[in-house]
This record gives structure tokens, C-alpha cells and sequence, in this order.
């Protein structure tokens, strides 16, 4: 738009049509730029929370993996005959190594700390409700870790557990439940952001349930029949030269565009060097 001042110079400006047209570019543009930083956030949000759960699980599978290499060490074969009380088993000098595998407990004695202390280590599986897993329980899970110094005169299977640790959000429990089966998963999940649909948990992480935490191999690498103990199963149990550990972790904050928390599958093999 062009106008004459009152010295008669012309002038130049916008109309208001025109500044109209630019505000609402700007908005669009705007727009477009807050949508795309607002998108940004929630990636790396969900990404920041993966990460978070994959640094979880690996500490929990290295700590497990660390401490299963000191099981059975100092054996009983590093005693001269006589030394250890009757039966050797039940002395607090000498580690069996391990005392019990399952899917979801596993417990053994080792000199963990090379402190000179042979310590009785013990982590099992409890439910969303704090208690031990059993066949009626549901997940998300945890599981607890006790680690005492091996009492003496006291066999394996006697020695207290005092579980004061837990990786939490554990989905994966197969072989905990009837038959064989993985623990159902508690609560529901409105998939695909908002409201979206409501589904229940058990069927949004249904592909993550079927693992066992734990997994026996004997030395040719065959999977060896869990449960077993140091008291029914003792020939068995010494075939046992692997221990698989697998924890499917779930993530702690839902995806901001779909609302599922994202699930972490991590998975160590340790061989027995005792």
C-alpha cells in the first residue's frame, strides 16, 4: 500500500490484508516447528527411559554373572582330609557351589567379596504383591537378592536368606506358572496414545513373558530339567556347568505416542569355573 504525507512524499506500508496473510504463516510455521520439537521431546524420552531399563538389567546380570564365578570357591578339595567338619558340606570354611536352580530361584555359595568369607547367595522371584512367586501369582515381578555370610554346622538349604535388594519390572517368568507356564501380567494398557484402545497387559507384553529367568546346561550343552537341589538332586545338579540368565525388564514411563512401556530383553551365559 502507497500513501502521501503532508509534504507530499510518498510512503510505503502493509495492508492490513497483507499483515493478516504473514500472522497466519507464521502460525502455521509455528506450528509446525513446536509439533516437530514436541515430537523430539517424547522420542528421547522414551528413549532416555530404554536406556534407563538396559542399564538396569545389565548391572543386575553382571552383578549375578560376578558372583557366579566365585561359586563353589574355596571348594572342599582345597582342604586336606580332615580339616573340615562332618559333614563338609555344613562347614562355613568350604563353598558347595550350587544349592539350588530353578526358573526363577537360584542360590549358591562362593567366596563373592575375596573376603576370605564363603557367603550363602540366594535371589528368587516375587510378585507384584511382595511375596514369594507361586503358580497364583501375576507380574510384573522382582527379584530379590540375599547375600549372607554361610553359617557354619548349617547345611545349604538351612542357611537364612535376607533378601534386601530387587531388580523391579520383571516380565518374563516362564515356568513359574501352572503347567509350566509364564505368570499372568496385572493391569491394562490404553494402547496407541489418549484414551486409545484398552488392552490388557497380559496380551500388550505377551511376547516377552515366555523366557525363564534361569536356564541349566550341562557340559555338551543339553538343558538340564529344572527345578533342582543340592538335597534331592544332587547328581543332577552337579552335571549343571552353565547358567543362562534372562530378564525381560520393563521400563519404568510408558511412550508418550503409544502409551506401552517399552521392554528391555537382556541375556547373559555364565560358565561354572568351580
Amino acid at each position: 500500500m502507497k500513501s502521501l504525507n503532508k509534504c507530499g512524499v510518498r510512503q510505503q506500508g502493509f495492508s492490513l490484508v497483507e499483515l493478516l496473510a504473514v500472522v497466519a504463516i507464521l502460525t502455521v510455521v509455528l506450528g509446525l516447528v513446536f509439533r516437530y520439537i514436541n515430537s523430539a521431546q517424547k522420542i528421547y524420552r522414551t528413549q532416555e527411559t530404554k536406556v534407563d531399563a538396559t542399564q538396569q538389567a545389565r548391572e543386575a546380570i553382571d552383578e549375578i554373572t560376578r558372583e557366579l564365578h566365585q561359586s563353589g570357591f574355596p571348594g572342599t578339595n582345597l582342604y586336606a582330609p580332615g580339616v573340615l567338619g562332618t559333614p563338609t558340606a555344613n562347614d562355613s570354611r568350604a563353598a558347595v557351589g550350587l544349592v539350588k536352580v530353578s526358573p526363577s530361584e537360584l542360590w549358591f555359595e562362593g567366596d563373592i567379596a575375596n573376603d576370605g568369607n564363603v557367603y550363602s547367595v540366594h535371589y528368587k522371584l516375587y510378585d507384584n504383591t511382595g511375596a514369594a512367586a507361586t503358580t497364583a501369582s501375576s507380574c510384573p515381578c522382582s527379584l530379590q537378592r540375599s547375600a549372607v555370610i554361610k553359617a557354619n554346622s548349617t547345611a545349604p538349604m538351612s542357611q537364612t536368606s535376607t533378601f534386601n535388594s530387587a531388580i523391579d519390572n520383571i516380565v518374563n517368568s516362564l515356568g513359574v506358572g501352572t503347567a509350566g507356564a509364564a505368570l499372568t501380567l496385572a493391569g491394562n494398557t490404553a494402547v496407541g496414545g489418549g484414551a486409545g484402545t484398552v488392552t490388557a497387559d497380559d496380551t500388550v507384553y505377551s511376547a516377552y513373558k515366555s523366557a525363564q529367568i534361569f536356564t541349566a546346561y550341562d557340559v555338551n550343552g543339553n538343558a538340564v530339567s529344572l527345578p533342582v537341589d543340592i538335597v534331592n538332586n544332587t547328581a543332577t545338579l552337579a552335571t549343571i556347568k552353565a547358567i543362562q540368565i534372562t530378564i525381560n525388564l520393563m521400563a519404568r514411563n510408558q511412550d508418550a505416542q503409544t502409551n506401552v512401556r517399552p521392554v528391555v530383553p537382556m541375556t547373559a551365559l555364565v560358565k561354572l569355573n568351580n
